[in-house]
């Protein structure tokens, strides 16, 4: 019985994008569906029987299929939310192509675990900034705020918090990576607080060994220090080790686990607290460290850093900052140089994107899509 369940939402799906409605290879993400339709296929017609992750697979596959369609315009751009939800279904299909792709090499271990569903975007310290704009006020004030003399010595925990797509990454990759701050922090060190792929730890292991190895210590010993020192609490004294006398600075990006183990980052280890009673204490406080933590959860933020200390990113108030960024994602000077409608187009552009970058940058993307090869 559970074989047919998987055959006929296979067969739902494939019908789905075989038919013969033309529109369809107009909704948003055709390709990646196309691309899963055709791992899919290889799976269900291998001698193997199809594995049971499949079927939630197949699920979510028909409904966000749906939703898709129904994003489907005709005519001008979708809205900011809409916008939003593509992407986390692009990133959601890109996470479904990788484990379909591993069922296929390894078509015996290809469970899902119940953290696999949690897994979200990856970000790194690595940005193009001549295609960044309308950040240079957010900057120069994150700047003042880590570089101010009068608290020189003292640690200062910062929290940047916003709606998805607003630009939270991007404003620390952009100050991460200023001379300024360069030549101020050493350390520096880029730490993504989503669930990596390869991650079987709990959230709080994973993060702690993730800094450990970007301070340089080897990932075997990073293993025996988890195994043969105390655990949980023998890594954030190697890392506060790793770490003492320094002027550091850390991005804690996209920061999700509401744990309050994660809280106070100023705190200090007293007599009665053990090291693993707070993330805190893998942090020391005496020589200028800086820790900036991003969030869309401000109370989460908040918790971490205190509400004294949060900086709340509003939308791009410069309608030629969009206007850019849209540019840029069409890749297409041509298309765009002098057409009748240019400031219609802005107006639109400006209008549907609500001051979101990231809106901004999928329109762009969409028209690209959308022009003749």
């Amino acid at each position: 019985m559970a074989q047919e369940i998987e055959q006929y939402l296979m067969l739902k799906f494939r019908n789905g994008l075989d038919g013969k409605d033309k529109s369809i290879s107009k909704i948003p993400r055709y390709n990646q569906f196309q691309e899963i339709k055709s791992l899919l296929v290889d799976i269900f017609s291998s001698s193997s029987p199809v594995d049971s992750s499949i079927r939630d697979k197949l699920y979510y596959l028909n409904n966000v299929f749906t939703e898709c369609q129904m994003l489907t315009k005709k005519h001008g751009f979708n809205s900011p939310e809409e916008l939003l939800t593509i992407n986390r279904i692009r990133r959601e299909l890109n996470k479904i192509k990788r484990e379909l792709k591993a069922t296929k090499v390894q078509p015996n271990n290809g469970v899902s675990s119940s953290q696999d569903t949690q897994i979200s975007r990856w970000t790194t310290r690595v940005v193009d900034d001549s295609k960044v704009y309308g950040f240079d006020d957010n900057v120069v004030s994150m700047e003042k705020l880590l570089l101010e003399k009068e608290s020189h010595d003292r640690f200062k925990a910062v929290g940047i918090v916003g709606r998805e797509g607003i630009g939270k990454t991007t404003l620390c990759q952009l100050i991460f990576n200023k001379p300024e701050v360069k030549n101020n922090f050493l350390p520096r060190i880029w730490v993504c607080m989503a669930r990596h792929p390869d991650d079987d730890d709990d959230p709080k292991l994973a993060i702690v060994k993730r800094m450990l190895v970007q301070l340089g210590v080897e990932k075997k010993m990073v293993n025996f220090i988890f195994y043969e020192k105390r655990g949980l609490e023998g890594l954030l004294c190697a890392l506060h080790l790793q770490l003492v006398g320094k002027r550091y600075l850390i991005v804690l990006d996209d920061a999700r686990e509401t744990d309050t183990w994660y809280r106070k980052l100023d705190s200090c280890l007293t007599s009665d607290k053990k090291w693993d009673d707070g993330f805190a204490f893998g942090l020391p406080k005496g020589n200028g460290g800086r820790v900036i933590v991003t969030s869309r959860n401000e109370e989460l933020a908040k918790m971490m850093v205190g509400e004294e200390n949060i900086h709340r990113l509003s939308p791009l108030s410069d309608p030629e900052s969009c206007w850019k960024i849209f540019k840029d994602a069409v890749e297409n000077d041509l298309i765009l140089s002098n057409p009748p409608n240019l400031e219609d187009l802005k107006l639109e552009i400006n209008q549907k994107c609500g001051g979101l970058p990231l809106a901004a940058k999928m329109m762009g993307q969409a028209m690209r899509e959308q022009l003749p090869k």
